[in-house]
């Protein structure tokens, strides 16, 4: 898996994340990126993290963080990177932006009233935030599977703050699925190729 790029897409709890590890399988020298980085006191997303640990081969070394991932990539050549996962590198960086500008009390509020322009700054810095961990892993000639949530098969989400949001998932996983070698659709545990 030489300079590949994967993406593996699917609904919650639906298998992605370990159908994404077995691809890095037998490769002991994986740097698994995890970006559902606690900021706050929260035993239920502790769980949930926790259990991942414990799937993760000892060889394989953990880094949790969303932020300054192409210079992680710059300063360290390996047999590939596992981002795991984008939505939740996306949300990380949506509410950092967003953080600068209000407090969490009023985020419904300010965003209700945030213009066009406004909203698209946000979205293209997050794109550009990806762009910088493509070129990375594109120049330094690294494989890569990231997981990512598939977020269009729902309902339209009741919120302004969370259509945004789903809104930048879809954008972000389509930049992704253009640049990927393979793309794997996971159901039910199932995986299908689909590029």
């Amino acid at each position: 898996m030489v300079n590949e790029l994967i993406l593996v897409l699917g609904g919650a709890r639906s298998g992605k994340s370990e159908f994404a590890e077995s691809l890095y399988a037998n490769t002991a020298n994986i740097y698994y990126i995890a970006t559902g980085v606690l900021k706050t006191h929260d035993p239920e997303m502790q769980a949930r993290i926790q259990k991942h640990q414990q799937r993760r081969p000892a060889s394989w070394h953990t880094f949790e963080q969303y932020q300054g991932l192409e210079t992680l990539i710059a300063q360290h050549q390996v047999d590939g990177y596992f981002i795991d996962d984008a939505t939740m590198l996306v949300t990380n960086l949506f509410y950092d932006q967003l953080l600068q500008q209000t407090t969490a009390s009023e985020l419904d509020s300010y965003l209700a009233q945030m213009s066009a322009d406004q909203l698209l700054t946000i979205e293209t810095t997050i794109l550009n935030a990806w762009q910088k961990i493509l070129h990375a892993r594109q120049h330094y000639q690294q494989s890569m599977v990231i997981v990512s949530n598939e977020v269009g098969l729902g309902v339209v989400p009741a919120t302004k703050q969370t259509r945004v949001l789903r809104d930048i998932y879809g954008k972000v996983n389509q930049l992704l699925a253009q640049q990927a070698t393979k793309v794997y659709f996971v159901i039910s545990g199932i995986a299908t190729q689909i590029k």
